[in-house]
Formats: C-alpha cells, sequence, structure tokens
C-alpha cells in the first residue's frame, strides 16, 4: 500500500493530467484512487492510528458539511472545495489506517519531498521554456500545473515543505543524499525568487533567519545568511527588485500597493460575512458570492470566519491545538528515550513533529495574505503527524514492557526455570 499511496501524491503534487491533456481524458487520478481504494478495501492491513488530531479533523469536516448545507450559496453537488477537501480526507483515512511501521513512515515522508522536487524541477525548465505570468509589470513563475500555479501559492508551497528536509537528513549515509538536499534548497530559493511573491519572499528571509538563531551554530549561520541575501539579491532582475521593494516603500508601484490592502479588504469583509452568519457561515469559498464584489478573501482569518463561522473557528483552533499537543507529546516521549539510552530511535519521529510544527506555523503567516484554510496541507501534515506520534508511543510502550518482564523475571534468575514443564509419561 505504501507504494500505491507514493504513486497518487507524486500525482496529485506533479498533476501530470493538467498538463497533457491526453492524461486528462482519461481520469487518472480518479483511476488510481479508486485502484487504491479496491486494495485497501480487500488486500490493505488496516489499522486506524489512534491520535486526538482525529477528532480535530471529523470537526472540521462536519464544519464543511454544515456550512455547505446551510449555505444559500452552493450545495454538495456542486461545490467544488468541499468535493476536494473531502478527496483530502480519503487521503488521510488511507494513510492512518495503511502506515504502522516507521520504515513506511520515513518512505512517505522521503516520496513527499522527492514528488515535489520534480513538481518544482519542471515548472522552473517551464519558465526558462517561457511559460509564465506578467502581473503588475513583473514576470513571474507559475507551476506547471493548473490548480496549484499561482505565484503566490506555488512559493508558499515551497517555503512550507522546506522543513521537512529535516527530518530526511536522519536518513542521509551517502554522499549522493547531501546533494539532493543542496540541489533542492538551491531549487527552492530560485523558484522563490521568480515568484515575485512578497509574502513568500518575507516569510522565507524570516524562516532562515529564526533557523539560524536557534541553531547552536548562530554565529557562524548568520554571517552566512546575511552574505547569501545579498548574493541573492544581485541576481535579481529590475523588475523582481521593484516589486520586492514595494514591501518597504509602495509609492515604487501602486498597483503592488493595492494588492496589500486588498488583503485587509477580505479580511474586513470576511468578518462581515461572519456577522450576518455567526454559526456555519456562508459556506465554503462562497466569500465573493456573499459580498457580490466576486472576489476571494485572501485572508485565512477572514476565510474561515465568515465561510465556515463559529463552528469553524473552533474546528481550526482545536485542529492547530491538537498538532502543538502531539509535539509536547513527542518530545516527552523523546527524552524518555534519552534517559533510556536509545534516544537515536525516536530523532527522525521528533525532527518530523518539529518540521510539521513549522510548516503550521508558516501556513498561519502565509494566512495573512492569502486563503489557505482548505489547503491539503492541513490534513497531510496531520496524518503525518499522527503516524510519528504513534510510531514514538510504540517504542516507549516497548521499553515498559521489557521493564515489566525484568521486574517480574529478574536477571538473577533463568524465566525459562519458572514455566510450568511438561510431564513425561
Amino acid at each position: 500500500m505504501i507504494w500505491l499511496i507514493a504513486g497518487y501524491m507524486w500525482l496529485f503534487l506533479h498533476r501530470p493530467f493538467e498538463i497533457w491533456p491526453w492524461m486528462g481524458t482519461l481520469r487518472i487520478e480518479r483511476v488510481s484512487m479508486i485502484f487504491i481504494l479496491l486494495a485497501w478495501l480487500t488486500v490493505g492491513e488496516k489499522q486506524l492510528t489512534e491520535n486526538k488530531i482525529n477528532m480535530a479533523v471529523i470537526l472540521f469536516a462536519l464544519s464543511m458539511t454544515l456550512a455547505t448545507l446551510m449555505s444559500p450559496y452552493t450545495n454538495i453537488f456542486n461545490s467544488a472545495v468541499y468535493q476536494n477537501w473531502m478527496k483530502y480526507l480519503v487521503f488521510y483515512v488511507l494513510v492512518t489506517t495503511s502506515v504502522k511501521k516507521e520504515n513506511d513512515l520515513k518512505l512517505l515522508i522521503t516520496a513527499f519531498i522527492i514528488c515535489f522536487f520534480i513538481y518544482m524541477l519542471h515548472s522552473y525548465r517551464e519558465y526558462l521554456c517561457g511559460r509564465f505570468v506578467y502581473v503588475m509589470g513583473t514576470k513571474r513563475l507559475i507551476g506547471v500545473d493548473s490548480t496549484m500555479n499561482d505565484p503566490n501559492a506555488f512559493g508558499a508551497s515551497i517555503v512550507i515543505c522546506l522543513p521537512f528536509l529535516l527530518p530526511l537528513i536522519t536518513l542521509f549515509k551517502k554522499r549522493w543524499h547531501y546533494v539532493f538536499m543542496i540541489s533542492y534548497i538551491l531549487l527552492s530559493i530560485r523558484c522563490i525568487q521568480l515568484t515575485g511573491s512578497r509574502s513568500v519572499f518575507m516569510v522565507f528571509g524570516a524562516l532562515l533567519f529564526t533557523s539560524a538563531l536557534l541553531s547552536k551554530h548562530r554565529l557562524k549561520l548568520i554571517p552566512i545568511m546575511v552574505l547569501l541575501s545579498c548574493i541573492l539579491w544581485l541576481t535579481l532582475t529590475d523588475n523582481l527588485r521593484d516589486r520586492y521593494r514595494t514591501i518597504f516603500d509602495s509609492s515604487i508601484n501602486e498597483s503592488a500597493n493595492q494588492s496589500a490592502q486588498g488583503r485587509l479588504h477580505g479580511l474586513y469583509k470576511g468578518l462581515e460575512n461572519w456577522e450576518s452568519s455567526p454559526i456555519w457561515g456562508v459556506g465554503p469559498d462562497c466569500h465573493g458570492y456573499a459580498t457580490g464584489e466576486g472576489f476571494l478573501s485572501h485572508c485565512l482569518y477572514g476565510q474561515i470566519p465568515g465561510e465556515l463561522g463559529i463552528i469553524g473557528i473552533i474546528a481550526v483552533s482545536f485542529l492547530i491545538f491538537c498538532f502543538f499537543l502531539n509535539h509536547f507529546q513527542i518530545l516527552q516521549n523523546y527524552r524518555y528515550l534519552q534517559q533510556k539510552g536509545v534516544g537515536k530511535e525516536g530523532v527522525f519521529c521528533l525532527r518530523l513533529s518539529t518540521a510539521i510544527v513549522s510548516a503550521i506555523l508558516l501556513l498561519l503567516c502565509f494566512g495573512a495574505g492569502g486563503h489557505n484554510g482548505y489547503r491539503f496541507n492541513w490534513l497531510w501534515f496531520a496524518a503525518f503527524q499522527a503516524l510519528a506520534a504513534s510510531c514514538l508511543n510504540e517504542k516507549v510502550n516497548t521499553i515498559h514492557k521489557i521493564e515489566m518482564q525484568n521486574l517480574l523475571f529478574p536477571k538473577r534468575e533463568n524465566p525459562i526455570l519458572l514455566l510450568p514443564r511438561k510431564i513425561q509419561g
């Protein structure tokens, strides 16, 4: 099952059926998911991973369903956002019921990064071949697909995936592994440059310098980061430099300033939608219909209250709380393993959870300038962290069992002698 799930991850991230039309006519994504579900139902070993985050996901699903049912602007049968989110939920169930071993989890995270690297590489190649958008006087890189190819969304995806290199370092053993990591980082930086997204540029810079400050080698890393920032700035075109300068000087480009003001407008309008429908909101992706402007909110903190109401606010808040609570428990289990002298056994799970919490914080930062409340990342990361917590709990429980056996059968006694012997006739 793990290989089937990894294959679907590539289909979902790279989306080749949106690049080559002949693949789209075959409905390859839908056919592959049906095949995986049949394999899961017939031959797959199924056991739900118990974790408190499951309840948060269920509550989010209920809020989405209720908001869609009560919305005067859409319904379950024609809401693409609701249907896509339910597909993410199916994938969540597949992952949390099929992946049990830590080696499978390591393979899943490795596949996630490799698939996204291929997606970035293909997008950059198409940019060099002349595929881009010209927005606000700037030539900007877009994703190679058509669903998540917007420069802002594409750049945000790149930054959100960067923390997942941290757990992969645990698996590196050969030289080419480090070559891949360096290539991934360099390609990510170049793609972020070319998207021309100011929010991505700022959050990426904050991520780099925060990582340097938290590192033990901060005195070495911070000067390197400053030098690297200067080099990256010099490699930008004049148009991109002018666009990034609007972060501090709005007079350079009036249209860029209007774009920033539009985020605040989306927040205020989202709160107005919440005021008009406080319990379940106006419905997923119905912000533009409710306001009569036809535009999306472009702000997570206006999107969730306005479209899902108080139930959605509770669901999202509970989900975020579960992410941090899981990380705290994983950290406690890791410290317990360290006390027992087997801390290396839990390094991957701890680093994976750290990467997930970092990614959630990045999603919340990007939410100030983007409507990312229904992104697949929320459910994928919830599944990854639930599996990491389960793997670490299993290691701790194994140690508890061994300690209990040592308590019942001290080392000075032979446990075999205490077992009843078969009387020979």
